[in-house]
């Protein structure tokens, strides 16, 4: 199924947006959401103001991806520490106060501090690009390693105490117990996002470059000791079971994001890069085998096959980032489209558990169709790279807004409808009610996940650069009430 308009001009502008510089005294409306919540990283004694953690693990560049939050309100943060030769996966813990966790990672003798582990599968470089916890407390990471010219997927699970877990990923395969490493032939395999069944299976996608050069889906299903579920994807494709290869045609299917919904099915969200380079948002479901559903994106007529959502906004690039599941089976899709000027805005989309736009979803007179929510931060490009939905099914959206030389975390928050929250972001500070602009410094600043911490707080993880030109990883709490 496929659905296409033009977007004209910026649906929701805000004019030129000035970069926020956070300081302490920063003059956030009172009791207002979207403020930074003093009450994280408030022992901090770097200049970050409270309610943000910048951590630094020492020389080189260290880089947040991904974010889970306890019902202890710990936060957990996956992503990437490059030591000046080689990048290894890093997961920090922080306690509810945005402190180290001391209680995990102890008893590493390579410098690393309690809160931290870092991860090295060998020669060559690891990255964390995904994080999901266990109800037991355990964790897993998907991501990737790469190693001369060939990138092999990686899954692997650490203990509630940041130890790998010996009985997880015990195949003789070369790697130490507690990751799986994998490969799908002589292209790259890179895991993107990651998910755990009810039954503790772990589902993960990603994308995989195949013998023609293009890359296809893949998604891949995990048994809980880390073993490949051979009942998951039996095909007579050439794919070995446990994994499902999809790709829609000529160009690129490429996955970024993963959720499974109550009956077990697989919901996807990515892009399809057509020969001519142009991209679409596309919006996938497998049942819980592995086949794509018949029943999801069965109303097109564009040669999509059934069980795909194709999306088209127009001549520019799509591309969907994110996605979260409504408690009533809708599908909400975060990411970012090119509009007619050349510049990129943040779209939402929702998407009816058939696969169908939610038509009471975004509706305006903006041109932009009804089921798609487009947001303009101002002159420049603005990139959504995360999404997470509320109880209250408010939409909250994070990622970035680049204007000139600067880029600034951008949190948007929309109501159920579609409109930009008027109680969410209300400080004087030129950025329309709904947005919360965030500059902790000179340097560029990312946000590339988030999540609500009951129904209070929400919490981003991405990365900022510091003075001397570094990357750090920062974890920001803002209050959603």
């Amino acid at each position: 199924m496929k659905f296409e308009t033009k977007i004209g001009q910026k649906a929701i502008g805000l004019g030129t947006v000035s970069a926020l510089a956070l300081i302490a005294s920063i003059a956030w409306a009172a009791g207002g959401a979207g403020e930074l919540d003093a009450s994280f990283g408030a022992g901090e004694e770097d200049g970050t103001p409270a309610g943000v953690v910048a951590t630094s693990l020492g020389n080189g560049d260290d880089v947040g991806e991904d974010l889970s939050v306890g019902a202890d309100g710990t936060v957990m943060v996956v992503g990437n520490r490059h030591n000046g030769e080689s990048n290894d996966i890093v997961i920090v813990r922080y306690t509810a106060e945005g402190a180290f966790d001391a209680g995990f990672g102890v008893g590493e003798d390579d410098g690393t501090p309690n809160g931290v582990v870092n991860i090295s599968l060998g020669d060559g470089n690891d990255f964390g690009t995904a994080i999901a916890a266990q109800a037991d407390g355990k964790v897993v990471v998907a991501g990737y390693h790469e190693e001369g010219a060939s990138t092999n997927m990686v899954v692997l699970r650490v203990n509630a105490d940041g130890t790998l877990d010996e009985g997880f990923g015990t195949a003789d395969d070369g790697t130490a117990n507690g990751i799986v490493n994998i490969s799908l032939g002589d292209g790259n395999d890179v895991a993107r996002d990651v998910a755990i069944q009810a039954d503790g299976k772990i589902v993960v996608v990603g994308d995989s470059v195949v013998a023609d050069g293009s890359t296809n889906i893949i998604v891949a299903r995990l048994n809980a000791d880390g073993s490949v579920d051979e009942s998951f994807g039996q095909s007579e494709d050439g794919t070995p079971n446990g994994f499902v290869a999809t790709s829609l045609g000529e160009g690129n299917d490429t996955a970024n994001a993963v959720a499974l919904d109550a009956d077990g099915k697989i919901v996807v969200a990515g892009s399809r890069v057509a020969e001519d380079g142009s991209s679409n948002m596309l919006v996938a479901r497998y049942d819980a085998s592995g086949v794509p559903d018949a029943t999801f994106g069965a109303s097109g007529d564009d040669g999509t096959p059934e069980g795909f959502v194709n999306i088209s906004l127009g001549d520019g690039n799509d591309v969907a980032r994110d996605l979260a599941l409504q408690a009533d089976g809708k599908i909400v899709v975060a990411g970012d489209s090119v509009s007619a000027d050349g510049s990129s805005n943040f779209i939402v989309a929702r998407l009816n558990a058939d696969g169908t736009p939610d038509d009471a979803f975004g509706v305006s007179e903006d041109g932009t169709p009804n089921g798609f929510v487009s947001t303009s931060l101002g002159e420049g490009n603005d990139f959504a790279t995360g999404v997470a939905v509320q109880d209250n099914g408010s939409i909250v959206v994070a990622g970035y807004h680049q204007e000139g030389d600067s880029t600034n975390i951008a949190v948007a928050r929309y109501d159920a409808a579609g409109a930009l929250d008027q109680g969410f972001g209300t400080a004087d500070d030129g950025t329309e009610n709904g947005i919360v602009n965030i500059s902790l410094g000179d340097g560029d600043d990312m946000a590339t996940g988030v999540a609500v911490q009951g129904d209070k707080l929400i919490v981003v993880a991405g990365t900022t650069t510091a003075t001397d030109g570094s990357k750090n990883i920062a974890v920001l709490r803002l209050t959603a009430q």
